[in-house]
């Protein structure tokens, strides 16, 4: 598969299952202490994780919301130690659960879509959780993703977009980038993002949870 062909996952790291964890706080100093004690977790124990790869951790927009995402090399490794222990992390540092609770999801990458800012940092990204009904349609909205590369792979600012597809086949994550905000605001005014969202609201079951981030911190496993 050629660079120039948009139907191309932007990692190249080996990454075979990706886990999304959506912290909810009370305000934005619990999520400043949040985001510490997960870089800390990271630091300490996290990246030594047999099939560790690597970690992002994000920011939501609404100042409320921590998002930790981590690839790794196959669903086992996501599943070994990491749930557990990152709530005990946050314990240790927090000296409680994160106040609104945890929510973890996570699946298998598809191929997706590479932008013409594919080597820039990320000013922002979305952590689009959308649900649908089996496997069928979950890998229906995944070819929605990469057939609308054709305008999406030459727009300005526009990173990647992966999509991400559990293991029962009933959740879906997308998690496009952008170079920054402006991008990211003519992408989605610009009027061939809006005429896609009808097929994918017809393949929903129910409404989906769109966080907008900043990347805050990112870690590479070792080579």
């Amino acid at each position: 598969m050629t660079s120039a062909e948009p139907m191309t996952s932007p990692d190249g790291t080996g990454e075979g299952f990706r886990t999304f964890l959506t912290l909810r706080t009370d305000g934005p100093q619990t999520s400043r202490q949040t985001v510490t004690a997960v870089e800390e977790a990271v630091d300490g124990w996290i990246r030594r994780l047999d099939g560790f790869l690597s970690s992002r951790i994000h920011l939501g927009l609404d100042g409320a919301t921590v998002v930790h995402s981590v690839a790794w090399r196959d669903e086992a490794s996501a599943r070994d130690s990491y749930p557990a222990g990152i709530g005990e992390a946050l314990l240790s540092r927090l000296g409680r659960a994160v106040p609104l609770g945890t929510d973890l999801v996570g699946g298998v990458p598809s191929p997706g879509v590479r932008g013409p800012a594919a080597d820039s940092a990320p000013g922002l990204v979305c952590v689009a959780t959308r649900y649908v009904a089996d496997r069928g349609a979950a890998e229906a909205m995944a070819d929605l993703l990469r057939r609308s590369g054709d305008w999406k792979k030459d727009f300005p600012g526009f990173i990647a977009a992966t999509p991400y597809i559990s293991p029962d086949g009933r959740t879906y994550v997308n998690y496009p980038q952008w170079a920054d905000r402006d991008a990211f605001e003519a992408y989605m005014a610009d009027p061939r993002n809006a005429a896609g969202q009808q097929d994918i609201g017809d393949l929903e079951v129910a409404p989906p949870d769109l966080l907008l981030c900043t990347l805050v911190a990112e870690t590479v496993a070792a080579g």
